[in-house]
């Protein structure tokens, strides 16, 4: 099976450069993602993009002959960040914004389908998690002119005004599975991986993974002075003296943040106002998170109907 991580997003928003070489432990995304991926046995890896910044890698670098897609003008289909021309034998398709656990890797590699199965995260609400929303991860094809079918009938759906936004992973898998194309379901043909693997689109994903892979040192303060905080979603294990409002904190209440914020929050704002005081430094540490079992709901393996001819009737 081929392995394609896909990197040809012209959306580097909010970041300078493409968020696919973002490093993580000395290491950018797409290479950790091609390291995995030998690590469990595989050799035929691919990386598509334009940018000749993503040469060198682990992986051989595929620039797709027509993915158009502009997140600008909304111009051309996302959907064709999937290479057609490359749908003519199995393949698996990896995001490469993706930071993806050992663990992930693992799983997505071993599981075994027999036409389309689609890994994400879902249902992780648990604090310890990045994010508490349901993230693509992965898609395993086999049934590849199935694949490709689906592919053309949402775009097909998307220039008669049938989708609420741009189409992309998630539509595709309710496609696949016959479902509202706008309505998020869990139904069938995926496989849910629970732990630090999570896509990054903003700053504050960045600061939170790092936090979880001990490459970010913490802070410990207690607040000394009421205050209302926008950035209130930065702040780590809050522990309350009294009430508890969100975006609000009060005398006595403890937290934990990264050094920017503890600057911010000790005079370097506009006010010059000093609203916490420093408890510990918390060092930096690996942290291990264990995935949590959760029911994982297997692909609906369709077997072609076997057909048998019919005996002639003589009269």
């Amino acid at each position: 099976m081929k392995y394609v991580i896909l990197a040809d997003s012209k959306n580097t928003q909010p970041f300078k450069t493409p968020r696919q070489l973002l490093e993580f432990n000395g290491e950018k995304l797409v290479q950790r993602t091609a390291r995995l991926l030998k690590q469990n046995g595989v050799k035929d890896i691919l990386i598509t993009s334009h940018d000749k910044r993503f040469d060198n890698l682990g992986a051989i670098r595929y620039e797709p002959l027509n993915n158009d897609y502009d997140p600008l003008t909304s111009q051309g289909y996302w959907l064709n960040a999937f290479p057609q021309e490359l749908l003519n034998e199995p393949i698996c398709f990896l995001f490469g914004d993706v930071y993806y656990s050992e663990n992930a890797i693992k799983k997505i590699v071993e599981t075994k389908t027999n036409s389309t199965l689609f890994f994400c995260t879902y249902n992780n609400q648990c604090e310890k998690y990045i994010k508490h929303h349901d993230e693509p991860l992965a898609y395993k094809v086999v049934d590849y002119d199935n694949f490709k079918a689906h592919i053309d009938n949402v775009k097909q759906l998307k220039d008669n005004g049938a989708c609420c936004r741009e189409p992309i992973v998630w539509e595709l898998y309710r496609n696949i599975n016959g479902q509202n194309i706008n309505e998020h379901v869990m139904t069938k043909n995926y496989v849910a991986i629970n732990d630090e693997s999570c896509d990054i689109d903003t700053i504050n994903d960045i600061k939170k993974l790092k936090i979880k892979l001990g490459e970010m040192e913490m802070i410990k303060v207690e607040v000394i002075k009421e205050f209302t905080l926008e950035k209130f979603d930065e702040l780590e294990n809050i522990k309350r003296k009294g009430n508890d409002i969100k975006g609000k904190l009060f005398v006595g209440d403890t937290f934990e943040c990264d050094k920017d914020m503890c600057d911010y929050l000790m005079g370097q704002n506009r006010s010059n106002s000093v609203v916490v005081k420093v408890i510990e430094v918390i060092p930096e540490k690996m942290v291990e998170v264990k995935e949590e079992p959760k029911p994982e709901i297997k692909e609906e393996i369709v077997k072609p109907k076997k057909t048998t001819k019919k005996k002639s009737s003589k009269k």
